[in-house]
């Protein structure tokens, strides 16, 4: 049963630094959005979507945080210093490190979402995986050509002196 528990507040640590960090993250975003609806730059409706999206994340979050510090505290004992508890605390603390980067660009990605109507065009037409090296590019270059760079297929081919449906043997025969 020792092990079971010790296993336990290592997941636990990790899972609680999770939801702490997705917790502020998602209070902060919230407050983000709200405050861009003074502006009329985004259209307030969507501005208004990710306020409560991230109030109802932060809702969620902060339940599961409180409610498995709550459930842990019935197994591991965080008041001494005993083994789960302090295996609990490590890991918590590493991926509370972890996490915590991440903070920055989610904040960032909102910012611009809330506020500039042709990053929020951009971002939602791109993969979620790209959105936040977007910000991230937008916010040293705020140009339409950081959120719309040329791409190959569009690029014209260089033209060349010869054609193109030139045969090898008429080629051969010039030569």
């Amino acid at each position: 049963m020792a092990a079971f528990i010790f296993i336990a507040g290592l997941i636990w640590g990790s899972l609680s630094a999770q939801f702490l960090v997705q917790t502020i993250t998602s209070l902060i975003i919230a407050l983000v959005y709200l405050a861009a609806l003074a502006s009329a730059k985004v259209p307030r409706a969507m501005n208004v979507a990710g306020c409560g999206v991230s109030l109802l994340q932060a809702i969620i979050f902060a339940a599961l945080f409180l409610g498995g510090n709550w459930l842990a505290g019935f197994y591991i004992d965080f008041a001494s210093m005993n083994a789960p508890s302090i295996a609990s605390l490590v890991s918590f603390l590493a991926t509370l490190l972890y996490t915590a980067r991440q903070m920055p660009g989610k904040i960032l990605l909102a910012k611009l979402s809330a506020g500039d109507r042709w990053f929020l065009q951009a971002a939602m037409n791109r993969p979620r995986e790209e959105r936040l090296e977007l910000a991230w590019k937008y916010r040293a270059s705020p140009t339409p050509a950081t959120l719309y760079p040329p791409s190959p297929s569009r690029a014209v081919p260089p033209i060349e002196n010869e054609s193109p449906y030139v045969s090898s043997e008429e080629d051969q025969k010039r030569n």
